[in-house]
């Protein structure tokens, strides 16, 4: 990791693990991830080039709509199964998958353990140029089709009737 990388790297985990209770701030969280991104287009032009080519590309997946994510940065939202992931404003892609198809993930190498949950169903990618787009991409349909299938195999269970 270059020493400009990992200094972006750093501040950013310092700041989500030490300032969570910054994250309960109205606006705080917007305005965070909106001097990372303007941190980013500084120093790391590819990497907003590529953000941007990815919400792009989102946009084609049937059924997915860009939002506002709740601690800042765009979300990928599906119009039935809720969110799929979301982008920080440094270029962090974290994708929410199946935990077995994470872990599968995790091992190859391409990704890592979410920034926060590390052993959780999520998992990040850092979006460095264009050409990681596709991947980012395939990583979002997975996480379209993990969601379906959990929503097929929780519609086989009946629900508990309340008395």
């Amino acid at each position: 990791m270059s020493g400009s990388r990992a200094f972006d790297a750093r501040v950013f985990l310092w700041v989500v693990r030490h300032g969570r209770r910054l994250a309960r701030i109205p606006t705080f969280p917007y305005l965070f991830d909106a001097l990372l991104l303007a941190w980013t287009s500084l120093t790391r032009p590819s990497r907003v080039a590529a953000m941007e080519l990815l919400e792009e590309k989102a946009l084609q997946i049937d059924g997915v709509t860009l939002r506002t994510h709740r601690f800042g940065g765009i979300e990928f939202h599906h119009e039935t199964r809720g969110e799929l992931g979301h982008v920080h404003g440094h270029g962090l892609l974290d994708v929410r998958l199946t935990r077995k198809l994470a872990g599968e993930l995790i091992e190859k190498g391409r990704v890592r353990g979410h920034h926060v949950f590390p052993a959780s169903r999520w998992i990040s990618f850092q979006l460095e140029k264009k050409e990681d787009v596709s991947y980012a991409i395939q990583l979002l349909e997975l996480a379209r089709q993990a969601v379906r299938r959990e929503c097929a195999a929780a519609s086989h269970f009946p629900r508990e009737r309340s008395a």
